[in-house]
């Protein structure tokens, strides 16, 4: 279904109240807001204005996490309804999402999946490098724009036409390395000491959802659904490659240490959804 927005984005995708899921999601996000509002109250003895922007920041969280769970498996729903359930109970019990970082994993993830059908524009491109530049100077993730940065390669590994790709993700390369020299160029102060600091059961549960989400995501079978613009079949490699950017965007998160990893715990949604997605049993067909 052609959509006039298509013609200016290939990483945006309005979300159509026609489809059944879309229409159960728009009515689950201001819920959901609500919902987180009054638990900040409730559960965290929050103010008026700190529950209103809990609200709104959950029900960001929860469409993006959504929305990057239909790019790793997009013939399964439950996958990214799991990743929103998990993303709203983790938000519920007080931890805020980097929203920055989140939406650079969806962005950069669907210039690879190209789930809309065609190569990412220009525009879409520039959208993606800002995104990293914004999650990593605002967020704070400085290793961001490097998983940024070669996930504009991977797009240009299966289409060699793409060659803008590489001068943008030069940019955004350019930012993690302007961060690492701000902090000093230590690399055993940004990756092995926060690593260092992370509670050994999140890193424990961390190593498992990897090594799952690598499991299944290699055991990716045929692709089923169809691309936005045109209905022809999603490419299983970019479906596949797009998974491991999301893996990657979650590792990199943990060169923050433990802080790091809980602002994307959505981000690790995605990958338990993935999981969950691919052991949901299937309905028989009536």
């Amino acid at each position: 279904m052609t959509k006039p927005i298509y013609r200016l984005s290939s990483i945006m995708r309005p979300l159509e109240p026609q489809y059944p899921t879309n229409r159960a999601v728009l009515i689950l996000l201001p819920l959901i807001g609500l919902g987180l509002g009054g638990a900040a109250v409730f559960l965290h003895d929050a103010g008026l204005a700190d529950a209103a922007s809990t609200g709104l920041s959950g029900l960001l969280a929860a469409f993006l996490v959504w929305a990057l769970g239909r790019e790793v498996d997009p013939d399964r729903n439950e996958a990214a309804f799991i990743a929103m359930a998990l993303t709203v109970i983790a938000i519920a019990l007080g931890w805020a999402p980097a929203l920055w970082v989140l939406t650079l994993a969806l962005m950069a993830t669907r210039v690879v999946v190209r789930t809309v059908g065609q190569a990412a524009k220009l525009t879409d491109l520039a959208i993606v490098t800002v995104l990293a530049g914004l999650a990593v100077f605002v967020d704070g993730y400085w290793a961001m724009g490097v998983v940024a940065g070669f996930a504009m390669a991977v797009d240009l590994l299966h289409d060699r036409k793409r060659t803008l790709n590489l001068v943008f993700a030069a940019f955004a390369t350019g930012f993690s390395m302007f961060a690492v020299v701000q902090r000093g160029g230590d690399w055993g102060a940004l990756i092995v000491q926060p690593l260092g600091t992370i509670d050994p059961g999140w890193s424990l549960a961390a190593l498992i959802l990897t090594v799952l989400s690598f499991v299944f995501i290699l055991t990716c079978p045929p692709v089923t659904s169809v691309c936005d613009a045109n209905s022809e079949p999603l490419e299983r490699r970019r479906v596949r490659d797009g998974a491991i950017i999301v893996v990657l965007f979650a590792t990199a998160a943990m060169f923050e240490g433990q802080a790091g990893l809980l602002a994307t715990l959505p981000i690790w949604a995605v990958l338990a959804g993935l999981i969950g997605g691919r052991a949901w049993p299937k309905r028989k067909p009536a």
